[in-house]
């Protein structure tokens, strides 16, 4: 692992474990800081890691995908900041197409959840969808998504605008795998349109015909990302729609790293819109190796705005790969999986201030043993939340950081005081401001010890708490959130 990536494991367990002084060093400046929160398994070992991949509902709760190989099977759980529940098979009545590079996708839209899954054999079976209207707990019937024209479909993604009209980008072939493109195709009433050509006539050459694809989606824009692969120049290319994906009269190549390869990567691209722009992350071969770069283009043209690499300055010998991106507006978070002399760890960086701004790189696994790979993010609400592969343990793992910008307790929308919980040291309860309703509350190990705990008269009871330092968590009415930290002794 990359020295500075240890300096941030290190620095980040300071804060966790004895977080009073350094947060306070940050909060003088009102620079945002991560509030870690612990590990939580999403299975049991043994019960698949294939290419996880995560979304948030309604309730700010994680909806994790992956996929298993024995017997092929994609799983579904849903997280509660404790635990998560019982995994529920979605590819029932067939074999998904499942690897630890590749895979099915999921998406959201409040508490309307999809995920999207090609069936195996590649060549001969299709895309299909399906659907939970209760936040990922219960799923509907498959719907199948590409037409029976006798071609090839591969590498589905999936998302959502309006939970009713899901977006599907897929690579498809003509017999025999020939003619690698990508397209699109919209869900409208209870079937799918016929698809639509996103990198005919834009990119030369066939498409990338073994890497990933991902559509994002706004109210106003739909853009696919992809990988070309003419020439053998293995570089990301867009397509730009401002018609739900009726139609994507805009294409372009959104990545200037020229990376010239006479095979496959088997890696593509992930990104999110921001207004007018969309920001996307991938993966490149053309400078010191296979290392991850973010950039920006905007929307509507794809003009391209900034381009850095996440974690410049690092030798060959070091491997980055399978990159993430989640974020609103400004906020986003990165990861991706980072080797080292085999030894495969899951990194995060981060940024209120857009591409410009990312973080140092922090180490997001506890575990430095075994193997953590294929990491997905998520952002919601102030915070985001990461799952990756432990490949060893055949198992996947959660992880919640949390955005706060000041020690004590940050203040609700519009209030002009700055509060904390008192007492502090307490005994048996602290005060809390009445217009926080409930708290989580958390041990110096990130272990969520209490949920959702109402708040009666602005009091906390803590009689069922041992001694010791406590993270406190509070969401008002208007679901606006802040953080504190007290003693219990």
């Amino acid at each position: 692992m990359d020295h500075r990536a240890h300096i941030s494991v290190f620095t980040r367990r300071i804060a966790v474990v004895f977080g009073v002084a350094v947060i306070a060093h940050a909060a003088l400046a009102q620079e945002p800081l991560i509030f870690w929160e612990g590990v939580i398994d999403c299975n049991a070992a043994d019960q698949g890691a294939l290419r996880p991949r995560i979304a948030v509902n309604a309730d700010g709760d994680p909806v994790v995908l992956w996929g298993d190989n024995s017997p092929m099977s994609n799983h579904v759980a849903v997280g509660d900041g404790m635990s998560f529940s019982a995994p529920v098979e979605v590819s029932a009545g067939f074999m998904p197409a499942i690897a630890d590079w590749m895979g099915s996708s999921i998406a959201s839209s409040g508490n309307t959840v999809w995920v999207v899954m090609k069936a195996a054999p590649e060549e001969s079976m299709p895309v299909y969808v399906r659907r939970s209207d209760d936040g990922g707990f219960t799923w509907g019937d498959t719907i199948r998504v590409d037409p029976f024209d006798g071609k090839v479909s591969r590498f589905p993604s999936i998302d959502v605008v309006d939970p009713d009209g899901p977006l599907v980008q897929y690579m498809q072939f003509d017999s025999g795998y020939f003619g690698a493109r990508q397209i699109m195709t919209r869900m409208m009433g209870d079937a799918f349109t016929t698809p639509v050509q996103v990198s005919e006539p834009f990119a030369p050459g066939d498409v990338c015909d073994c890497c990933p694809n991902q559509v994002v989606a706004d109210p106003d824009h739909v853009v696919a990302l992809y990988r070309n692969a003419g020439s053998n120049v293995r570089v990301m290319w867009g397509a730009s729609s401002s018609d739900g994906g009726a139609s994507f009269p805009t294409g372009a190549v959104i990545d200037t790293t020229g990376w010239i390869l006479p095979a496959c990567p088997s890696s593509g691209p992930d990104g999110y819109l921001d207004g007018d722009s969309v920001r996307y992350v991938w993966m490149s071969g053309a400078n010191s190796g296979s290392k991850v770069y973010l950039g920006s283009a905007s929307a509507a043209d794809l003009t391209l705005g900034d381009q850095y690499s996440v974690h410049g300055g690092q030798p060959s010998s070091l491997q980055q790969n399978f990159p993430r991106i989640a974020g609103s507006g400004d906020t986003l978070g990165v990861v991706w999986q980072q080797t080292m002399s085999a030894q495969s760890e899951i990194l995060f960086s981060w940024s209120t201030t857009g591409v410009q701004g990312l973080s140092a790189p922090d180490t997001v696994n506890v575990d430095l043993s075994g193997a953590q790979k294929t990491a997905d993010i998520a952002y919601s609400n102030g915070a985001f939340h990461i799952i990756w592969s432990e490949t060893g343990l055949g198992q996947v793992r959660y992880r919640k950081a949390l955005i706060a910008t000041t020690v004590g307790i940050l203040p609700v929308t519009g209030a002009d005081e700055r509060v904390f919980p008192w007492p502090n040291p307490a005994h048996v309860t602290i005060n809390i401001p009445l217009y926080y309703l409930t708290a989580d509350v958390r041990d110096a190990e990130g272990r969520l010890v209490m949920r959702n705990a109402p708040l009666s008269g602005g009091l906390l009871d803590l009689s069922s708490l041992p001694t010791g330092p406590y993270t406190l968590e509070l969401t008002a009415a208007d679901k606006s959130r802040a953080v504190g930290r007290f003693v219990k002794q």
